[in-house]
């Protein structure tokens, strides 16, 4: 029987053959996963790594790891990315450097280090990858993993089965980091996903009309968190995870990293009490994009937190805000519980386009855990 997860997917779908994935430490389709948790593998020995990254497709082909510390090698994943991340012209998301700062760079007193895995040839990068240390809940389960994001293959070299290449590679490398479990998301079908969601969209200035929302009436004084909101915030954050079955777990030096606002990449507010206690808090993480050749800024839902007000009233707030910061278009997910709100606000939704591929799927890799519905999670991955 299918799960509810799979409902947009065919048997034909489902049980088709996994070349790769089948040989990884996945769970199958056809495997009974519901009463299922923890790590597939438990101990993967240190002499069972292989001590060299596997050879690659083309003699001139190297692995190289970037060091964005070194001057340009930032520059370098920028234009990479601006070139080969979208097929579409006529639509591009593009990544500023200091979103890609903001990403890629180290936190403070965090053991793990980032992994920014290119394959270069010629000293042109034609393959990219990141893997940065995440500290997960899993049903109650402490977890430690990487999360692997931005892939990009240069459009030239989508023949030569990179991205295997590219999974292995860091695989490999978060093994010897002694972290043994990893996490992705992608919007391609896979053995297998714990977890799929949708995306909402709508234009700011039209929502705000489109509802009434009165700038001056709905406006409950949130200001820009600053440092020293840092360990309220955290507070914050880390009660109001824990009624997610899956949920990610910050320190203060990531609270400090991730939520900080900087101009045109990321926006935190919070809201205090008479006791200048947080109460509430939302934030958004800004890409700009290119549609037709014009222009947008658009924000996507980060973190909101409410115990003060109502969320119908967050998310107007919400709204405002990213209204004063010049967003063109405000996004959300059905994670974290958003989805009903978006809903309620009449948000647009792939769904509603009939584009079903555009759902984003959720992995892991050497762990195992129920299938879980998306108002049970609490967990943004860029």
């Amino acid at each position: 029987m299918k799960s509810s997860i799979y409902h947009y997917y065919t048997e034909k779908d489902i049980k088709k053959e996994y070349k790769f994935w089948d040989t990884q430490l996945v769970p199958k389709f056809s495997e009974n996963i519901s009463n299922k948790l923890g790590p597939i593998k438990n101990e993967i020995k240190e002499e069972d790594i292989p001590k060299q990254p596997e050879e690659l497709p083309e003699k001139d082909m190297e692995w190289v790891l970037i060091d964005i510390n070194k001057e340009g090698e930032l520059e370098k994943i920028y234009n990479f990315l601006i070139k080969n991340y979208y097929e579409d012209k006529d639509f591009i998301e593009q990544y500023s450097l200091d979103f890609l700062k903001w990403q890629f760079s180290p936190i403070e007193n965090n053991p793990h280090k980032n992994i920014l895995l290119s394959i270069q040839k010629n000293g042109k990068i034609i393959a990219f990858f990141s893997g940065l240390p995440l500290k997960l809940s899993v049903y109650g389960k402490e977890i430690l993993t990487y999360n692997i994001s931005f892939l990009c293959i240069d459009i030239n070299y989508r023949n030569k089965r990179l991205a295997e290449y590219m999974f292995k590679e860091m695989f490999r490398r978060t093994y010897l980091e002694k972290v043994f479990q990893n996490i992705f998301v992608s919007k391609l079908l896979i053995p297998r996903p714990f977890a799929e969601c949708t995306y909402y969209y709508a234009e700011v200035k039209s929502a705000i009309k489109k509802f009434k929302i009165n700038k001056k009436k709905s406006f409950n004084k949130f200001r820009l968190m600053e440092k020293k909101d840092v360990k309220g915030v955290c507070k914050l954050i880390s009660n109001s995870q824990k009624k997610f079955k899956i949920y990610s777990i910050f320190s203060e030096e990531e609270i400090e990293h991730w939520f900080i606002p900087i101009k045109d990449v990321i926006y935190s507010f919070v809201k205090e009490d008479k006791n200048n206690i947080i109460t509430d808090f939302t934030s958004f993480y800004v890409i700009n994009a290119k549609i037709d050749g014009i222009n947008e800024k658009w924000c996507y839902i980060y973190f909101n937190i409410v115990t003060s007000i109502t969320s119908e009233k967050l998310f107007e707030n919400s709204l405002i805000l990213a209204e004063q910061c010049g967003i063109d278009y405000y996004i959300g997910n059905s994670i974290n519980n958003y989805e009903n709100i978006l809903k309620k606000y009449k948000f647009n939704s792939n769904l509603e386009d009939g584009d079903l591929s555009e759902n984003h799927k959720y992995y892991f890799n050497n762990f195992i855990c129920p299938e879980t519905e998306c108002k049970d999670i609490s967990l943004i991955l860029i």
